[in-house]
């Protein structure tokens, strides 16, 4: 027969495993969609970019000495749309990093506290 000490801590192990596993769950669900939203993100860039690359209109580039003359002639419409998805998809790897680094330390904290209520 258990001590009264022992059916609290199996009591909070308990609790803290359902609210672990409850947590993992939402965590990974908020993974799926941020890995679906980069792929959506990177589908439609690609589905995109013929349309936009015959769009740009290749200047001729006989005055090589002006400044900055890969944006003569409308090229710079191409480059700013690479650059903008270049930074969306930085957000995203960043946003992702961001989240696995804290679903790490909140199991590491969880372990942590499982030591504390005294249950093993």
């Amino acid at each position: 027969m258990r001590s009264h000490e022992e059916r609290v801590a199996e009591t909070k192990r308990r609790i803290a495993k359902m609210e672990r596993e409850k947590r993992r769950r939402r965590n990974t669900v908020t993974m799926a969609s941020a890995v679906a939203a980069c792929l959506v993100l990177l589908i439609g860039a690609s589905l995109a970019m013929p349309g936009i690359a015959a769009n740009i209109q290749t200047g001729d580039y006989s005055g090589f000495e002006m400044t900055a003359s890969i944006f003569h002639g409308g090229a710079a419409l191409g480059y700013i749309v690479i650059g903008l998805l270049a930074f969306l998809l930085g957000v995203c790897v960043t946003i992702l990093c961001f989240r696995i680094r804290q679903m790490n330390r909140e199991d590491g904290q969880d372990e942590e506290s499982e030591g504390i209520h005294g249950a093993d």
